[in-house]
């Protein structure tokens, strides 16, 4: 099980680009992924099986044929055209085939990782996408043991992003794109990419607004006014940062249990 995707150091310090005209990566599916994925779960057999034996060959074959290695900070375009995925565009893909098949799902964001619940008529299925072989697990105590450790956000690194708040509560659909852009955020800052960092930052919260941006804001300010940036630049990106007001919009999603 691997949870890197959501994390960031603290000692670590199709959209067009401010200045530039290089184009930004969308986190939305093209209609070709999107047939790929709806003809990838219409080839799967419902006749006379259960929807937990039909969850079960949907996560098999998923890994099989699109989740086949892991990547931090994969995109949902990589699963399609590499076959990389991390924990984010993991369950965006086990979402969206969930879906298409008609089994509810909640989906479950932690600190530094997220995973799905699906519900189906014979009881709760705990998917977790980056583990293939023991991501699936329909033991209720397994799944309880599962999800305890979820909520102990575990790090051996104090100094990680997020290890003094703790997230964990049910989030939209629609909100994964959110972090997915803010992993792309996460992902340009590292580069020292600052242009690109802000627009992503800006689409996550547009698309959901939440903790993990606050935290970022500061940190991503800092490494701009200390980078070799042009001033115009700097006061461009600062006042993109400044203009971001803070909405709790999880109050969209289910209440935590």
């Amino acid at each position: 099980m691997k949870t890197a995707p959501l994390v960031i150091l603290l000692m670590i310090l199709a959209f067009p680009r401010l200045g530039e005209g290089q184009e930004l990566v969308s986190t939305e599916l093209s209609q070709t992924y999107i047939n790929k994925i709806s003809n990838f779960t219409k080839s799967l057999n419902k006749r006379n099986r259960s929807e937990i034996k039909l969850a079960k060959s949907f996560f098999n074959k998923a890994h099989r044929n699109f989740l086949r290695s892991y990547h931090a900070y994969a995109t949902v375009n990589d699963v399609f055209e590499k076959g990389n995925y991390d924990c984010l565009s993991g369950t965006y893909f086990l979402s969206i085939g969930l879906t298409n098949l008609g089994i509810k799902h909640r989906i479950i964001e932690t600190n530094y990782h997220i995973f799905l619940i699906a519900e189906t008529d014979q009881g709760d299925v705990l998917m977790e996408s980056t583990d293939r072989y023991q991501g699936f697990i329909i033991d209720k105590e397994k799944i309880e043991e599962r999800i305890a450790n979820y909520r102990t956000n575990r790090t051996n690194n104090s100094q990680l992003y997020l290890s003094h708040i703790k997230i964990y509560h049910e989030i939209l659909p629609v909100q994964l794109s959110g972090l997915l852009y803010f992993n792309l955020a996460v992902e340009s800052f590292h580069k020292n990419d600052f242009i690109a960092s802000c627009e992503y930052l800006q689409n996550a919260w547009k698309i959901y607004d939440n903790p993990r941006i606050e935290e970022f804001k500061p940190i991503l300010a800092r490494s701009i006014l200390n980078s070799q940036l042009t001033e115009k630049q700097k006061d461009n990106l600062t006042e993109l940062l400044r203009s971001h007001v803070h909405l709790n919009l999880t109050a969209l999603a289910a209440p935590q249990n």
